[in-house]
């Protein structure tokens, strides 16, 4: 199995284990609550280095955060995502958080 540096966490089950992480380029995640990251409305996209741990992923339908990350598309909705997958609802919550907060996807700005 491919080992990940950077992510720690049990949902996703990746651990850093003696490889050297990587230093973020870019500048502090802005800080969201759980309600405003959770709102039925609130459309995610999966960031570049998202997108690098979804294909280096041994298996992409192995946790709910996995599964996640591979249906960020930067259009559906969370309310449709919820709707689609409603075996991932329970963990949703812990999911999109962990993976906001890891730089993992981000929100798509909609005041355009």
């Amino acid at each position: 199995m491919r080992k990940w540096p950077g992510i720690h966490d049990s949902l996703m089950k990746i651990h850093n284990l003696g490889e050297h992480a990587i230093k973020p380029s870019v500048p502090a995640r802005p800080t969201k609550s759980s309600a405003e990251l959770m709102s039925d409305s609130a459309i995610y996209r999966r960031t570049t280095q998202g997108q690098r741990e979804l294909l280096r992923a041994a298996d992409p339908s192995a946790t709910a955060a996995l599964r996640l990350l591979a249906r960020l598309n930067g259009y559906t909705d969370l309310r449709r995502l919820i709707d689609l997958a409603p075996g991932d609802a329970r963990e949703l919550g812990k999911a999109i958080e962990q993976l906001f907060t890891n730089g993992l996807i981000e929100l798509v700005d909609n005041s355009m």
